[in-house]
């Protein structure tokens, strides 16, 4: 009768202590490192609500959440919770069933076609439509009986909306800056974020990947399009010619009108040379005749003079002696004045011919400074040129130094994120460490439990100890608890 008893006892023992053991473990009952069962999307994003398995005599329940998905619990009492991808211990759940419904959060593309609707024209046009969509609010889809019926019927709906609205070109084609294949799908992905039947639904994007039209409208828009492509290419190569035909006279007239300035600016040159040569040798006529002049009139006093000098002779014969030495030092004072006369008229000639000269000196030096002005300014703009030059290439060199740097930021920036993904890594193995250490504390705690069970049933049969059970399961319990808090 006690050995029957002994050996019932520790098989309950060992089957609390292996599934305490298990639960710590995080094990569900399964092999370990089997894979998890399918889950059945019966509205294909959520699962039949389920029942949770519990253990440790009710008290606990064990959740595996796969990556990609979420979980819904329906806990005794109304609440509900949501659990991300992972594995969770439920502790202290209330008495009740307890529901669970996990929902696909994976991001998922459906297409949708083809929407054949008549356009605003009255002309017939297909789509096809890819939409992007994934869950955003997991409760309000885990009531939702049909949600992805629903996403199809409200883009069929704004498909066939935005097809009765445009014209059979402005859905085939792009008549200007906008609109396009773009156009309709940016009116149906408003039309879809909007729709209040799509909530718990987020619309990511919206493309159409293929839309056809009447082929006779497109037949005849492609045959228009190609005869105005084709008018437009050769007004662009006539007025290319035109421009360029242009640009030759433009060129060629601009040579001319440089080569008849050169030519004015020598004829000019040349004339004002010439004409100041006839002004000195007019000037020098002019002095020429006045010396004539002056000779003349010298003579005509040398002729009165001496008329004059035959009267005197003729009266005074008797102070003729006198008056010839007279008469001589007057012609002596005489000839001198039209020696000094006829100086001063050759230094005029020569003073003339001096300004002449250096009037012609001065034109030439002018015209010379204007040659040398010319080719300054030419120096000058190819020096300009030059500098441009030197500049773009100055920035050409900035901007590679400058993507040189920016490589190097980069190169740095994965070299950090390397060491701090490695500095994680350390870290995670020291806490995955530590946690095996806490699970080997609570095995021991359970053991412990387990061995003050089994000499309690020894000392109520009769067998004699001296070790004290309550203190034992007491420490077995207390390290339970510390890991569980842990």
């Amino acid at each position: 009768m006690n050995t029957d008893i002994v050996s019932t006892v520790q098989e309950k023992v060992g089957d609390a202590v292996g599934e305490g053991v298990s639960v710590l473990k995080g094990e569900t009952g399964a092999i370990s490192g089997a894979p998890l069962a399918n889950f059945h999307f019966v509205t294909r994003l959520a699962t039949v609500p389920r029942a949770l398995l519990r253990q440790a005599f009710g008290l606990v329940a064990h959740l595996v959440v796969p990556p990609g998905t979420v979980a819904v619990t329906h806990l005794p009492g109304g609440e509900r919770r949501i659990y991300q991808p992972g594995s969770y211990t439920l502790v202290g759940m209330q008495p009740g069933a307890a529901l669970v419904q996990w929902i696909d959060m994976r991001r998922r593309q459906m297409t949708i076609g083809p929407v054949e609707g008549w356009s605003r024209d009255k002309w017939r046009v297909r789509l096809w439509l890819a939409v992007d969509v994934e869950v955003s609010d997991p409760l309000k889809i885990a009531a939702h009986r049909e949600p992805l019926t629903a996403l199809v019927s409200a883009v069929r709906n704004g498909a066939l909306c935005c097809i009765e609205q445009h014209t059979h070109a402005a859905l085939t084609g792009a008549p200007g800056d906008q609109g396009g294949i773009d156009a309709p799908a940016a009116i149906i992905l408003e039309r879809l974020r909007n729709d209040p039947a799509l909530d718990g639904l987020a619309i990511i994007n919206v493309r159409v990947i293929e839309r056809q039209g009447d082929e006779r409208q497109i037949e005849a828009a492609t045959a228009a399009t190609v005869a105005a492509a084709q008018i437009d290419e050769e007004l662009r190569v006539a007025a290319a010619r035109h421009r360029a035909h242009l640009q030759e006279i433009e060129a060629a007239a601009a040579l001319a009108a440089r080569e008849h300035n050169i030519r004015l600016a020598s004829a000019a040159a040349a004339a004002r040379e010439k004409l100041l040569t006839q002004q000195a040798e007019v000037q020098q006529a002019t002095l020429a005749a006045r010396l004539q002049v002056v000779m003349a009139q010298i003579q005509a006093q040398v002729s009165e003079i001496a008329r004059e000098e035959q009267l005197w002779q003729a009266e005074q014969m008797r102070l003729q002696a006198e008056w010839e030495r007279v008469q001589q030092q007057l012609l002596e004072a005489h000839h001198t004045d039209q020696q000094l006369r006829l100086m001063e008229g050759q230094q005029g000639m020569l003073r003339a011919e001096g300004e002449l000269a250096l009037a012609a000196e001065e034109k030439r030096n002018a015209h010379a400074l204007a040659l040398a002005e010319i080719q300054q300014q030419l120096a000058e703009q190819r020096a300009a040129q030059a500098q441009a030059q030197a500049e773009r290439r100055a920035a050409h060199e900035r901007d590679l130094l400058e993507l040189h740097l920016r490589y190097e930021q980069m190169v740095a920036e994965q070299m950090q994120r390397l060491e701090q993904w490695r500095t994680e890594h350390i870290q995670i193995g020291v806490q995955q460490k530590r946690q095996h250490e806490r699970q080997m504390a609570a095995i021991a705690g359970t053991a412990q439990i387990a061995a003050a069970a089994a000499a309690a049933v020894v000392s109520a049969t009769g067998n004699k100890s001296g070790a004290n059970p309550g203190e034992v399961a007491d420490a077995g319990l207390r390290a339970l608890q510390e890991f569980v808090e842990a």
